[in-house]
Order: structure tokens, then sequence, then C-alpha cells
């Protein structure tokens, strides 16, 4: 029998694997009469999961320790592209696939450690940094007992380029000092001086879940402990924005967002630091409440993007709040004195209930993912009945509706995937993506207009991102594809007119070949699925977002891409035993597009 120390008690790690096979973070909450949070959002009757994959394979690590060459493409066949958007070499692999890795044990299946998306991209001069998810050496050990534990979770990945994306290095931050675990939602961001800072989940050195920055002072080689920005067992989906303080420019802050999952609903919480990350003030922003009408804003949020005016040096705050019935809302909080006080922008949308709210509804068919929870996704393949009336895929990934956010001397750009069904997780519906713009900081929009070029049998455009140029006519969207046999595309949207008009010319694809979606629903029992990778949640393989940036004159994409395989070995337990078939791994693009 394994001795379970405290989780109150601070632990070396040595005895945190005990702690992780014992109970952890909701055994403690649990045993502390704290209220379990509420991780969900209800949409119409049914309980939608609201969580990343590193707040689901926190929980999951606490609950137990056991998990037991091309030319340019336009999307438009009609339209060729530009001279003036040129793709400057071909697709890179960022991450280093030699990371991978297979652990097998008796009795068990397979451990696959194979799995690397969900990119945030930074660059100073020739200098890039890129953050991702990573699957890739977790080493596992068997017990006397014969149960399995995990000697670290460290799923906070990066790659590291000096010569402006032409080479990677691969590694992991570090993780808070006495921790064994780092759970990824990766952000990275860079400050005038070239000093780089990575945001993401973790946990402390007794298993709490934290907020926490890295950082680093010679283009992301190494990098410093993770600072804990806050110990919050509830945290989820860090978002982070560096720029100028609006009363001292001479000086960059660094924000960091995230929701925090309590009992009585989802709060926004904030987090300053103005000494590049080494200490921290925090508080909650935002804690909505709920409302008696379904199709009104309730007690649910996520998805934050904080940005900051490098000119003015407001900050911004985008988020999803979400309602109980088929149509939610985007909103945006703003400050003038570095997060000391907010307010919100006004959309006057007429179809909202209030005229901060922007309305807008989710992409993607909801489905069941089962053991990844009932999500939004993309999927490809023939369909099982799953719960609750939904069908489920074993090809499938997952979709959020996080705003993508720009500003520059108070003109603002905002985009978002929309269904372009009014039903909430409509089966029959597809997605394209939308932007609108503001001249005056917030006070006034103009009407959306769609980025994506309309292509006959190309369904869905998914998880936007989005970069302005130093001139300011030049806006840049970044967008996954999905066409009518189901693989999947990367494509970058450019505007010339402030994101007046995105012409279908003016739309390069970005990959240089369509990947399948990958098996991450397998049926394992009549309840619970695995995904191909088993340290990755169900539903799991692109990420919840991609990565553009700007600099030296150019456009940087970074993304998450299945166009590598990976082959199981034979297991009578696996389910994808001796199946060869698509893993997602992450890579990069440089584009000339003025």
């Amino acid at each position: 029998m394994t001795h379970c120390p405290s989780l109150t008690a601070r632990l070396p790690a040595s005895l945190l694997v005990a702690a992780l096979a014992c109970g952890g973070l909701w055994s403690a909450v649990q045993a502390q009469g704290e209220a379990a949070p509420r991780t969900h959002v209800t949409k119409n009757g049914v309980e939608v999961d609201l969580r990343s994959l590193g707040r689901q394979v926190a929980d999951a690590l606490a609950e137990s320790g056991t998990l037991v060459g091309f030319g340019e493409v336009s999307p438009d066949p009609s339209e060729a592209v530009v001279p003036q958007v040129q793709l400057r070499g071909v697709n890179a692999q960022s991450n280093d696939g030699s990371l991978d890795n297979l652990q097998v044990f008796p009795g068990f299946r397979s451990f696959l450690e194979v799995t690397q998306s969900e990119t945030s991209l930074a660059a100073s001069g020739r200098r890039m940094v890129m953050g991702y998810n990573s699957s890739a050496n977790q080493p596992l050990q068997q017990l006397p007992s014969g149960g399995l534990v995990f000697l670290r979770r460290f799923l906070s990945g990066f790659s590291a380029s000096d010569d402006g994306g032409l080479t990677w290095t691969s590694g992991f931050v570090p993780p808070v000092p006495g921790s064994i675990a780092t759970f990824g939602d990766p952000v990275v961001a860079v400050d005038r001086h070239g000093t780089f800072y990575y945001a993401g989940l973790g946990a402390d050195a007794s298993a709490r879940t934290t907020i926490q920055v890295n950082r680093s002072t010679d283009g992301g080689r190494t990098w410093s402990d993770a600072v804990v920005v806050q110990q919050d067992n509830g945290g989820d989906k860090d978002w982070m924005a560096v720029g100028p303080d609006p009363g001292s420019k001479n000086r960059d802050n660094v924000y960091v967002t995230w929701t925090s999952f309590q009992s009585t609903g989802q709060q926004l919480r904030f987090g300053r630091s103005t000494d590049g990350g080494a200490t921290w003030v925090t508080k909650t922003i935002f804690a909505p409440s709920a409302d008696p009408n379904p199709a009104h804003a309730q007690n649910s949020l996520q998805f934050t993007n904080p940005v900051v005016d490098p000119i003015t040096g407001r900050l911004y705050i985008p988020f999803a709040h979400f309602s109980n019935s088929d149509q939610d809302f985007l909103q945006v909080l703003a400050s003038d004195d570095a997060g000391e006080t907010f307010h919100f922008l006004t959309f006057n949308d007429p179809s909202a209930p209030d005229p901060t709210l922007l309305t807008v509804t989710q992409p993607g068919e909801l489905v069941d993912c089962r053991s990844g929870g009932v999500r939004l996704a993309i999927h490809a393949g023939p369909s099982t009945p799953g719960r609750f009336g939904l069908r489920s895929f074993v090809q499938a990934t997952r979709l959020t509706i996080q705003p993508a956010f720009a500003a520059r001397n108070g003109v603002l750009y905002l985009a978002w995937s929309n269904s372009t069904s009014l039903v909430f997780g409509d089966p029959n519906s597809g997605s394209d993506i939308r932007f609108v713009r503001s001249e005056d900081g917030g006070n006034s929009w103009t009407a959306p207009v769609q980025v994506n070029p309309t292509v006959a049998g190309d369904a869905h455009h998914v998880l936007p991102s989005l970069a302005i140029d130093v001139d300011p006519n030049d806006v840049h969207v970044t967008y996954y594809t999905q066409h009518a046999d189901g693989t999947v595309d990367l494509d970058m949207a450019n505007s010339h007119d402030r994101g007046a008009t995105f012409p279908g010319g003016r739309t390069v694809r970005v990959t240089g070949t369509a990947s399948p979606l990958p098996p991450t629903n397998n049926r394992l029992t009549v309840t619970a699925t695995t995904n191909y990778d088993r340290t990755i949640v169900a539903c799991y393989a692109l990420g919840e977002y991609q990565s553009v940036t700007t600099a030296n004159g150019s456009v940087y994409a970074a993304w998450g891409d299945t166009r590598n395989v990976v082959t199981h070995p034979i297991n009578v337990f696996d389910p994808l035993s001796g199946v060869t078939h698509a893993q997602t791994d992450v890579f990069f693009q440089k584009v000339k597009a003025q």
C-alpha cells in the first residue's frame, strides 16, 4: 500500500510522485470542505466541458497519477496568389522528433508520446521562440503493486531559432522549483529588450495548480525556473501580453490573464509584473453572475487574449462569455492605467442583450468525446452513436472560440470563427472567419466581413490567429481550413486596406500538404475512449490555437500539423495495435506579404 503524504505540505519531487498517485488536488480540496469548481457550461441542457488540455491533464494527474518541397497555392482555385504574397522556403518542422518516445509495460497499452500542437510564436530580430504542448519524454515507473506513475509531467515544450526560423532546437521549460509538472497552455511574448517570456499552467511543489511564467534572456536557449503568478486550484487557459506601461512608456509591463473555475462559475483573473516577471500582483477583474434568461450571458467565461497597444500602452482583454442557449458573446475589457481599473468596450450589437456584447455562434459540431467530454469539434470519417443523442467520431479535434485581437494607436482588429448556423453544435453547419475593426478605440465597429474565401467543399474555417504589420494597412489572419475529404490545411488571409477586404488572390495556402485528422477518440469501454497518444485527452489533435506574428518585414506562422505518421506496436490491449496513422507535430513558415 502506497503511503500518501498530505498535499498541504510542501513536498520534494520524490514524495510528489506518491502524492499524485493518492488522490491529489481535488481530494485535498474536498478534504478542506471546498465546493468543486464549475468547469462546464450548460448549452440547451447538455453539459459542455470548457477545460483546456492542460487543465484536464492536471485534473487527471491530481486524481490518480496514472494515465493508464511545394509552391504557392491559393485556397480559392479561381484565383492566383498576387506577387506581393510569397512563401519563403518550405514548411519547417520545429519540434525535435527524436524527443518522441514509446514506453511499454507488461499488461498495459503502449504509451506513444508523440503529440506536439497548440502553438504560440514570438520574434525579436532573427531570434524566435515557439511554445507548444508536448507529450514527449514523460518517463513512467511501474510500482511494486503493478500500477504506473509518471516520474514527471512536462507538457510545456518550446523550440528556439536564432536564424529566422531556418533551424530549431527543442526542449521543455523548467517547472516551479520542487515540482515535477508543467501542464502546457503555452503563450510566448517578447519585450523591447529581446527578453522572451513563456506563460503556462503548472503545479507547485505541493501539487497545487499554478499560473506561472518563465523568462529567457538568450533567445530561448535557456530558461529560468518558473515563477508563480498565482497559485489557483481552479486556474485554466492562461494568456500573456507584453507592452509599454501607459504612464511610463520607457518600461514594458508583463500581463497574464486566465480563467478560474469556481463553484459559483468562472472568473476572469489578472496578473501584472512591472519588473520583468520577477514579482506579480494579481486580482479578479470580472466575476459575472448567472442570469435567469438562458439566452443572456451567464456566469461562464473562457479564452482570454490580452493585447497591449504598442503606441498608447492601453491594455485590451477580449474573451468569450457564454449563455445557456445557442448564441454566445464576445466582450472586451480595456484599461488605461496598466490594469488598475477596467471598463468594457461597446459593440452596440442590436442582436445582443447588452451594448458591451458581440453576438456569436460557436463553430463546429457538438460531439461526444466520451473520456474527453462533450465538445465542439471538426471531425472526419464515420460516426457512431454517442451519449445525449450526439454523434461520436474516432477522428476529431476540438474547437474553441478564442477571439483573435490586435491594436495599434487606438485602431482595433478582432477576428473569430463563427458557425454558419444559428443552432449551437449543428451537425450540418459550416464555419467562417469573421472580422471587425474599430478606428476609435472600441466605441464603434465596422460591419463584420468574411475573411476566408468561399470555396466549394471547404466547410470549416476555425481557430484563427491575427497579426498586423508596422504598415497599419496590412492585416494577416491565419486559420485552419477543413476540406470535403476531412483533411486540413493552414491558410493565411491578407488585407492591404486595414481589413476592409480580404481578397481571394491575397489568401495563401501556408501548408505544403493537406493532412488527415488522427484517431483521437478510440473506444475502450462503453463510456471510455483513448487518444492514440494515451497521455493526451480524447479529441485533442491540432490544439486549441495556432499562431501568426510579424517581424523584420515578414509574417511568421506556427501551427500543429498531422502530415507525419506513427505506427503502434502490436499490443493486445491497444485498439490501434499495429496501425499506422497521422500524428501531430508543429511547423513553421515564413511569408512575405505586402
